[in-house]
């Protein structure tokens, strides 16, 4: 791994560490990372599968994008990223340049719900980790326009403890689905990882 990225996952880490737990901070202002087991597990996937095409819901500070982007960039491909709140864009766009994967990351600053639609192509792998309650849209968003044997991965699947109901509504589509086959990987906050089938 790069000096560059390995530095700027090192900071991010540190960052993630030193942030009050729930309820000490507006959630608007708190980094929700996905942790090293998780960021490391999506680097491996994108590895893996060769994944060129890969969109990521809900960036926040850069601790997932950082991740991803490294076996992107190794790929030779592109990872879309998005961000709703400006201040978060802004440290994401810092972290972006910092890692210097400028030229493999692109940010789209919004509603997700909003930016997903406008979006050309068919994607490779898609990370889910924003809105809870958004999560069954996200599912159809999205999986809509997964590439065959492409790889969808959604975070706090198990952690926060209740799941909620969207995070609920989102494993009754992916679990169902005749084209598709899903499971639950306990790591970190448990991720959902689904694959399309042809």
């Amino acid at each position: 791994m790069r000096q560059a990225i390995q530095g700027t996952l090192d900071d991010l880490e540190r960052q993630r560490l030193d942030e009050p737990g729930q309820g000490h901070r507006d959630s608007d202002d708190r980094m929700f990372a996905c942790g090293p087991e998780t960021g490391r597990f999506l680097n491996t996937l994108i590895h893996a599968a060769r994944a060129k095409r890969v969109l990521e819901i809900g960036g926040s500070m850069g601790y997932s994008t950082i991740w991803m982007a490294e076996a992107v960039q190794s790929n030779g491909g592109q990872l879309v990223t998005m961000e709703r709140l400006p201040h978060k864009a802004v440290m994401l766009r810092e972290r972006i340049a910092q890692a210097g994967v400028e030229d493999t990351v692109q940010l789209q600053e919004g509603d997700a719900l909003s930016i997903i639609p406008g979006l050309d192509g068919l994607w490779d792998f898609v990370f889910v980790d924003a809105w809870k309650d958004d999560y069954p849209t996200y599912f159809d968003l999205a999986f809509s326009r997964l590439a065959i044997c492409g790889l969808m991965v959604a975070d706090n699947i198990t952690h926060p403890n209740p799941p909620g109901a969207g995070i609920e509504a989102y494993l009754a589509k992916a679990r169902t689905r005749t084209d598709a086959q899903s499971q639950l990987i306990p790591i970190g906050s448990g991720v959902e990882l689904t694959i399309r089938l042809g």
